[in-house]
């Protein structure tokens, strides 16, 4: 028995000594079912692919050319359709990058604003013996973002982009389930919610700004920093009222403690809204200058704060950051392709940087249909922590799966995620 241990070791040592990842040329495509799963949505059962030029090769890992489509339907109710084109060589000298999204939630998951002041009752929540389905109503989102960036010394690009965005709100249509008794109904019927703006609305969002990127490698980066920084104004094309500005900010940073094996990898992340009136809609939609999967909402999900129940932090201005640690515990080729098995530990920290329709909210402390709608918090800043596992194929194709639980119990029980890249 510990001869057959020593010896499955050894071979392992050995297959990780030994695998070396050689220069990919020209298209590579990766087709591959999206089964995955995620404690909010559910199953999810779908396919995407993508596709990388290389050119000769000179850069690889780091691409010219991107191109993204997936689509996915999840067990509790939503589907979606991406896609994405992202060059660095189309116009010289400039990054091109361009998506459209479509996003059908079905059974979106709405908690309320301004975070702990609102509270959440479990047995509300998809309860099949009373039929109560308070969190939920039905959410449809149509995305389509350009951004163009392009040097402006040495590794200082200035971007600008735009966003239009098609937001559709109603109650949700289930089986089994009382759409009438909803918190969404709730906030309408208060005035939390206005009438105008209950139903969604178009935006049109204009953005300008700068880049840095001095990372070795742009998706599984062993050293260097990136950082983003601009303001978007939203012009509200729907009620021609809710116009706004945000300033919005990611900065990541990675550390190498063994070079290419064991890397701590941050983020810091801000969006803030400093001037005009945002829609109530549009709270939950997080800003990046590409859009690189169809979900980027928040505060809390997989790709913002991990840990946390689905859109359980709603505000006007947010505050957040990742940390993790990136460790590679196995490398091996295999069918000509290289492969990386890597572990990474993770603590997440988010806060509220500014309130929405804090005073409306606060006078609603008392009952309505017999719900608490607001109670006093004095936690600031919220943690989570938790673990996840990665495959890296050939740098570029990764598959992750992370546990994570929230350190307050309003915020999350525990909840499981899968997805396709890292967070950050």
């Amino acid at each position: 028995m510990k001869k057959t241990l020593v010896a499955v070791i050894a071979a392992l040592v050995s297959l990780s000594a030994g695998a070396q990842e050689e220069a990919k040329t020209g298209w590579v495509f990766t087709p591959f079912p999206d089964v995955s799963y995620n404690s909010d949505i559910g199953l999810n059962l779908g396919g995407f692919c993508d596709f990388f030029y290389y050119g000769d090769g000179t850069d690889y890992p780091n691409f010219q050319h991107h191109i993204a489509v997936c689509g996915a339907w999840a067990t509790k109710g939503s589907w979606y359709l991406h896609g994405l084109f992202d060059s660095k060589t189309l116009v010289p000298g400039a990054r091109v990058t361009g998506s459209l999204t479509y996003r059908d939630a079905s059974m979106n998951n709405f908690y309320g604003f301004n975070g702990l002041h609102s509270p959440y009752f479990p047995e509300l929540d998809l309860n099949q013996d009373s039929r109560a389905a308070y969190y939920t109503d039905h959410r449809q989102v149509i995305r389509a973002a350009a951004t163009f960036q392009k040097p402006l010394s040495g590794r200082l690009n200035w971007m600008a982009g735009a966003v239009f965005r098609h937001i559709r709100i109603d109650d949700f249509d289930l089986k089994n389930y009382d759409n009438a008794q909803t918190l969404y109904r709730d906030y309408l019927s208060a005035g939390l919610v206005r009438e105008d703006e209950a139903g969604g609305g178009n935006s049109l969002e204009g953005r300008i700004g700068l880049t840095y990127d001095s990372r070795d490698v742009e998706w599984v980066p062993n050293k260097g920093i990136y950082w983003e920084a601009y303001v978007n104004g939203n012009a509200d094309l729907s009620h021609k009222k809710y116009h706004y500005a945000q300033l919005v900010g990611h900065f990541r940073h990675y550390v190498p403690i063994v070079f290419g094996r064991l890397t701590f990898a941050y983020h810091l992340g801000l969006q803030h809204q400093f001037a005009g009136e945002m829609p109530w809609y549009n709270l939950n939609e997080i800003s990046n200058l590409i859009y690189q999967y169809e979900e980027y909402e928040g505060l809390g999900s997989r790709y913002t704060v991990r840990g946390y129940r689905y859109n359980r932090l709603m505000a006007a201005g947010y505050a957040w950051g990742n940390f993790e640690l990136r460790a590679i515990i196995l490398q091996f080729n295999l069918f000509k392709q290289h492969f990386d098995l890597v572990v990474n530990p993770f603590f997440d920290v988010a806060a509220i940087t500014r309130g929405y329709r804090t005073e409306e909210h606060r006078a609603l402390g008392a009952l309505m249909d017999g719900n608490q709608l607001w109670q006093d918090a004095t936690e600031r800043i919220h943690g989570s922590a938790g673990i996840g596992g990665k495959i890296h194929m050939n740098t570029n194709f990764i598959l992750s799966l992370e546990v994570g639980k929230a350190f307050h119990p309003q915020l999350s029980d525990l909840t499981v995620s899968m997805a396709t890249t890292y967070m950050f």
